[in-house]
C-alpha cells in the first residue's frame, strides 16, 4: 500500500486557505456512482469572519486557475481540526455535520472518454496542477512506482490483495494536467474504492487537485 503524505483516515478532503498564514478552510467530498465514476463535486468554505459558505465557485476556480491553487494547500482532517480551533471555530464537526456544509455542489457527471483495448475497466482520476522535477520525483516515489516502457507513462505501481491485482500508472493529460489510471483485476470495488482514496490523498498531499474520477470501460 502506497505511503501517503496526507493520511487516508478521513472521508472528505481538506484543504486551508492561504497562501501564506491560513486563514480558513475548504472541505470537500467527491459523490461516486456505483461504479466508482465522480458525479459531482460537494465542497464548502470557511473563514472567521464569514462561517461557513459555499465554495462551488472557489472549486472549479482551484481546478482552472493556477493562481487560484496557491491558496489552498491539502492537509490532514487533524491539520484542519487545529486550524479551525486556532482561528475561533471550537471543535470542528464530524464529517456527517460537516456533509450539512455542502450547498450548490459542482456537477462532473458527463459521458467516460472511449477506452481501445481490453481488460478490466480504468478508472482515471484527473488531477490540475504542476510537479517540478523535485515533486515528480517525490510524488513517483510515494505511489511506489516503478519504469515503464510506455513512453506515455511516468511510473507503474502494483499491488496484489487476496488474489485481486490492482495496478496504477501515472500520466501526463494534454500537456495540462496529469490523471492516474487504476486497474483491478478481477474488479472488486469494494476493495478498489479505499485504495482510490488512499492513492488520491497520496498524490494530494504532494501539490495537486483533484479534479474528477472517470471509469473507462
Amino acid at each position: 500500500m502506497p505511503e501517503a503524505s496526507v493520511a487516508a483516515t478521513s472521508t472528505l478532503d481538506y484543504y486551508l486557505l492561504g497562501p501564506a498564514s491560513p486563514g480558513g478552510l475548504l472541505v470537500e467530498e467527491f459523490e461516486l456512482a456505483d461504479d466508482l465514476s465522480a458525479t459531482c463535486l460537494r465542497t464548502a468554505g470557511w473563514t472567521p469572519a464569514d462561517g461557513w459558505w459555499s465554495s462551488a465557485a472557489l472549486a472549479r476556480a482551484v481546478r482552472a486557475d493556477p493562481d487560484a491553487r496557491t491558496r489552498v494547500r491539502a492537509v490532514t482532517r487533524a491539520d484542519a481540526a487545529e486550524t479551525y480551533r486556532r482561528l475561533g471555530g471550537g471543535a470542528l464537526p464530524d464529517e456527517d455535520t460537516l456533509r450539512g456544509r455542502f450547498r450548490d455542489d459542482v456537477p462532473l457527471a458527463g459521458p467516460a472518454p472511449l477506452r481501445l483495448g481490453l481488460g478490466p475497466a480504468v478508472h482515471r482520476v484527473l488531477f490540475a496542477g504542476d510537479l517540478d522535477a523535485g515533486r515528480l520525483a517525490a510524488l513517483r516515489a510515494a505511489l511506489r512506482l516503478d519504469g515503464s516502457t510506455d513512453p506515455g507513462v511516468l511510473g507503474t505501481g502494483r499491488l496484489r490483495v487476496d488474489g485481486t491485482a490492482f495496478h496504477w500508472d501515472l500520466r501526463r493529460a494534454g500537456g495540462v494536467a496529469w490523471c492516474l489510471d487504476v486497474t483491478a483485476d478481477p474488479v472488486d470495488r469494494d476493495m478498489l474504492r479505499p485504495l482510490l482514496r488512499r492513492l488520491v490523498d497520496v498524490v494530494r498531499g504532494h501539490g495537486l487537485v483533484p479534479a474528477t474520477v472517470e471509469c473507462l470501460r
